[in-house]
């Protein structure tokens, strides 16, 4: 059976490599999956879940920001930010999600510059939390 390679890495490692039969990654925009002979692509990495499945099992990873591309059946994601499933803390990441919003809600004037940053950083711990609970 044909694969894809595939390679996630960051600045500062290699989060994966190996062979995957399909893959599922966040783009800016919504979801985007690409199977064996999957026409070039690039494309704005979004924050939230990449899937990767060999055929038997399904590994998790989430992402925030960066590119990925495909081209010949070697897709590869460049992360600025990128943890394992089994890297992330369920119970620790809602506390922090819990701790989050109390303080906006307590300090935080809507829509100001700190509100924008505040939401930006509740969407990553979301998407940690979505991975983590897989």
């Amino acid at each position: 059976m044909k694969k894809i390679k595939c390679s996630i890495l960051t600045p500062d490692r290699y989060i994966f490599e190996g062979e995957v039969a399909f893959a599922v990654v966040q783009a800016h925009n919504g979801e985007m999956g690409f199977l064996v002979d999957h026409a070039p692509l690039i494309s704005e990495l979004g924050i939230g879940e990449v899937r990767l499945q060999d055929g038997k099992t399904t590994e998790y990873f989430v992402v925030e920001g960066g590119v990925v591309e495909i081209r010949d059946n070697k897709l590869i994601i460049i992360a600025e930010t990128a943890s394992k499933k089994d890297e992330l803390d369920k119970a620790a990441l809602e506390e922090k999600l819990k701790d989050l919003k109390e303080q906006k809600e307590r300090e935080i004037k809507a829509f100001s510059p700190e509100w924008v940053r505040f939401q930006g950083e509740e969407k990553r711990v979301k998407a940690r939390i979505k991975v983590a609970s897989r």
